[in-house]
């Protein structure tokens, strides 16, 4: 019912950031129904604030058409991390799970939660996306009968059913997704809807044997077909999660997230530079303009050389990056030092014209080299000591200038450990690196 678009916030002193813009399909706008869903959206997520759930800045509409602004997140989605990895899927799982007890807590029940709804972020953060068919626990009953929504492979029996739901309906979703992390399979699969909706409601979940049985217990509870059976809120199936099996770091999710999604990563940064850089116009060509005499230069000294060889290799800069001085014999000459008593004709106009000419290159080339550059900035909780290429920026907090591209990122604490990973940097934009320890 939407589409993605990339965009770059900006404001002032040259800030700016990319955000996700989710637009209602234009042919779907005039649906009401539709609308009023894409809506609630909207004031669902504004209510939330957690660092596992995408944040939603704005609400718009442009040509009578809705949209979302939203963090842009650099990631993948659960299901490419999903490999039989039990520190992997605790980690990523029982983040999603805290995410979603934010929600519970302000009457928010998602409804959705599938592999492809929760995305893990080159930070190591898994947060979950789409509230669009989430509704309020005291707007359930207002669901027109007969109408599911969500992913069928992943819905709660009471929810197949039409009973009313609850954080316990998210709590079967994750497990679902824990079950099939693990055994590298999917856990809900037949010939048909009816074949899959008779699995949900009527048959047990089969047992885990690729996992430790306190996990597999753990995952078997989150599946019970009564919800008074299952973890009473997420937060609990989190904290039980993470106490039978351990869990990923963030780090190392991030680890995994670089590695399992490498070409995935690499592919939208390209498309990403590519649009950052395809939007900003060539600086515009400036007119030619000759002086109508030469300036003589007579070598009859040494430092009279040395000003020739400065006036050649000015020249030569000027012509590499494409700058033309304009010079207008209206224009008053600046005030200049005397010439020495031994300076050939033309040496003080040879002069004030070379420091024009430079301080002309200097103002014509600011604004280029801006463009070669983008801003990083450093966060982690305690005070750490920041690498880039092994050069060293200082320590965290921090933002600092780096050329475009790829570059490699030390943090180092205070005992000696230390954490790697690659960024990206883009032109005039802030790229932002957590780091946990």
């Amino acid at each position: 019912m939407a589409e993605l678009h990339l965009a770059r916030l900006t404001g002032a002193g040259g800030f700016a950031k990319l955000v996700a813009i989710k637009r209602m399909l234009p042919h779907l706008a005039h649906d009401r129904q539709l609308t009023d869903m894409f809506l609630t959206e909207a004031r669902l997520a504004a209510r939330l604030s957690h660092p596992n759930v995408c944040h939603v800045f704005e609400l718009g509409e442009a040509d009578g058409v809705p949209f979302l602004v939203m963090e842009y997140l650099d990631g993948v989605s659960w299901d490419v991390l999903a490999r039989q990895d039990l520190r992997l899927t605790a980690g990523a799982l029982a983040q999603a799970a805290e995410g979603l007890h934010h929600a519970h807590a302000a009457g928010i029940v998602h409804r959705d939660i599938s592999p492809h709804n929760l995305f893990v972020t080159v930070d190591g953060v898994c947060k979950v996306l789409d509230f669009g068919v989430a509704k309020l626990v005291t707007e359930l009953g207002k669901t027109n009968p007969g109408v599911l929504v969500g992913k069928l492979p992943y819905m709660a029996p009471e929810q197949l059913r039409g009973d009313p739901v609850d954080a316990r309906t998210d709590v079967f979703s994750l497990g679902v997704c824990a079950w099939e992390a693990l055994a590298g399979a999917r856990l809900y699969d037949g010939p048909g809807e009816l074949a899959i909706y008779q699995a949900i409601t009527e048959r047990d979940a089969p047992s885990l044997t690729t996992c430790p049985p306190a996990v597999a217990a753990v995952i078997a509870r989150a599946l019970e077909r009564d919800p008074a059976r299952r973890h009473p809120t997420a937060q609990a199936f989190a904290d039980e999660l993470r106490g039978h099996a351990g869990f990923a770091a963030p780090s190392e999710l991030a680890a995994a997230v670089r590695t399992h999604g490498a070409s995935r990563l690499a592919e939208r940064a390209r498309i990403v530079t590519a649009a950052t850089m395809r939007d900003r116009p060539p600086p515009p060509a400036e007119s030619v303009h000759l002086r109508e005499t030469a300036v003589p230069v007579v070598r009859t000294r040494r430092r009279t050389g040395r000003m020739v060889a400065l006036l050649a290799a000015g020249a030569a800069i000027a012509a590499t990056v494409t700058v033309v001085l304009v010079i207008h014999r209206s224009q008053p000459d600046a005030v200049a030092p005397p010439p020495p008593p031994d300076a050939p004709p033309g040496f003080a106009t040879g002069i004030q014209t070379l420091g024009k000419g430079l301080q002309h290159l200097r103002d014509t080339l600011a604004p280029l080299q801006q463009l070669r550059l983008g801003q990083l900035a450093v966060e982690s909780p305690v005070t750490a000591t920041v690498y880039a290429d092994d050069r060293s920026l200082g320590q965290t907090p921090l933002t600092a200038e780096l050329e475009i591209g790829h570059h490699a990122l030390r943090v180092v604490h205070a005992d000696g450990r230390e954490q790697t990973r690659d960024v990206i940097i883009y032109p005039q934009q802030l790229t932002t690196e957590r780091f946990g320890w």
